[in-house]
């Protein structure tokens, strides 16, 4: 993905995009097979336990995903953290999760070029926490 527009161009702020993506990553790792489950950080479970620290746009919070934009404009990194079914190779799921991860972000900002919505570099991270 390449391109130079920040999500604020079109219309999108840093919010409205994070959590999108937060939202298309665990959908598509969660439908991955060999995911048994995403696993929430210790920041989630921090945030979980303080209900004033609540997204102010309503929106359900995305346990074991993380969207954070980069040092550079159009720049976004997510990580995920999830544990494996018993059965199958981390390596494999790992690497099926970062392929379908980046489609479906993909997909999610079409008809336009992913670029065109704020994201031109998406890196992503997945970290295996458990085995399930």
């Amino acid at each position: 993905m390449s391109g130079a527009h920040s999500a604020e161009d079109l219309g999108r702020t840093e919010r409205e995009l994070r959590a999108l993506l937060q939202r298309t990553a665990a959908e598509a790792a969660r439908a991955t097979p060999g995911v048994a489950y995403l696993r929430p950080g210790l920041g989630d479970l921090v945030r979980g336990a303080v209900p004033l620290l609540a997204p102010a746009d309503g929106q359900p919070r995305v346990t074991g995903v993380r969207a954070e934009p980069g040092d550079a404009p159009g720049l976004w990194r997510v990580r995920i953290h999830l544990a494996v079914r018993r059965g199958h190779r981390a390596l494999d799921v790992v690497r099926a999760v970062r392929t379908e991860v980046t489609s479906a972000v993909q997909r999610a900002l079409a008809p336009e070029a992913p670029d065109q919505h704020g994201v031109a570099t998406l890196t992503v991270t997945v970290t295996v926490t458990d085995l399930a």
